[in-house]
């Protein structure tokens, strides 16, 4: 492992951004969980298909939010394995950010209400996150410091 680059400071602080929001959606989901059964009227028979929806969403943002935080210390250790499943994770998560924010757009025109607008904001920057995540862990000096590549191989490519 080579000494720790000054930007590896900004990856740990990607994905702790990254956290954050998943702990303010996983905030929020909970609050709506907790609140649905006061909604029996409004839902009808929807009720327990909604309260379990929300209780699996509530889990996952709170369990993507403790990875993430896991990912941002062994991103400051240099642990190779961080490297690995941030490429990974950050792909799959480019993917889905991408549906997410077609539907959020097409929420927000259409509606215009105050969830959608939040959460095309949301998806924006976690969009943004995941570009800089994949662009910053594919560089040579980040692949050096994960042990992914060899320096010296770093520079016989360079000198060819």
């Amino acid at each position: 492992m080579s000494d720790r680059p000054k930007t590896i400071l900004l990856l740990c602080l990607l994905w702790l951004g990254l956290s954050g929001i998943f702990v303010l959606w996983g905030g929020y989901s909970l609050v709506v969980f907790i609140n649905i059964p006061l909604w029996t009227e409004e839902l009808g028979g929807l009720l327990y298909p909604v309260h379990f929806g929300y209780l699996i969403s509530t889990i996952v943002w709170f369990v993507f939010s403790s990875l993430f935080v896991i990912f941002s210390y062994a991103t400051f250790r240099g642990d190779g394995w961080a490297w690995t499943t941030g490429v990974i994770i950050s792909t799959i998560f480019l993917i889905v950010f991408g549906l997410m924010l077609g539907a959020f757009i097409v929420n927000a025109i259409r509606f215009l209400d105050w969830f959608s607008v939040y959460g095309l904001i949301t998806v924006i920057l976690s969009f943004l996150t995941d570009i800089g995540l994949v662009i910053y862990l594919t560089r040579p000096m980040t692949k050096i410091y994960f042990a992914k590549i060899n320096a010296k191989n770093l520079s016989n490519i360079s000198e060819d």
